[in-house]
């Protein structure tokens, strides 16, 4: 079994496939997300009855809501361990909820952009929407940062705890205590 298959015994570090996965994905979420926003904002195309949509507009969208959907999925992956022992752990807490909170945000304007009616509402839940998705890859990659270096500084601080119990181990032997 190769250590991507290993589970960790913190529960909080993620395999590396779940890791591929959460990056990809928002990668892809992120990339969809920022070509229809130039699509819609500033690329015009003259059409037969004057200015219209780019037709490639549609496909970024479509794209982003496909990512958006196996978003969900990978994190309903990362909900039982990874969320839940960081959560009882309370490591990466803070940027972990920020992350969080502001997933729901998207997943409820994002709903709301398939579901609201209202041509007067509409557009400033997509502008809420897609501030708070450029908001939310600069908190998702600010939770990945803050992770690594707990993990580097946990993982170098764990000899010196291993040291210091074997001394405790030893001083217990000779003392009896």
């Amino acid at each position: 079994m190769s250590s991507d298959h290993h589970h960790r015994p913190s529960g909080i570090h993620l395999s590396s496939h779940q890791e591929r996965w959460v990056l990809s994905v928002s990668i892809v979420i992120l990339i969809s997300g920022a070509l229809w926003l130039i699509f819609h904002y500033f690329i015009i195309v003259q059409g037969q009855f004057g200015e219209s949509r780019h037709p490639l507009e549609t496909w970024w969208l479509r794209l982003h809501g496909a990512a958006a959907m196996v978003f969900h999925i990978v994190l309903g992956t990362l909900l039982p361990i990874h969320i839940r022992r960081g959560w009882q752990l309370r490591r990466n807490f803070q940027s972990g909820v920020a992350v969080l909170l502001i997933v729901a945000a998207l997943v409820i304007t994002g709903y709301g952009l398939y579901y609201i009616s209202s041509e007067e509402l509409r557009p400033w839940v997509s502008v809420f929407h897609w501030a708070i998705g450029l908001t939310g890859t600069a908190a998702l990659i600010l939770h990945i940062l803050l992770g690594k270096r707990k993990a580097a500084y946990l993982h170098l601080a764990q000899p010196k705890q291993l040291q210091r119990q074997s001394r405790n181990v030893d001083r217990t032997k000779r003392t009896g205590i």
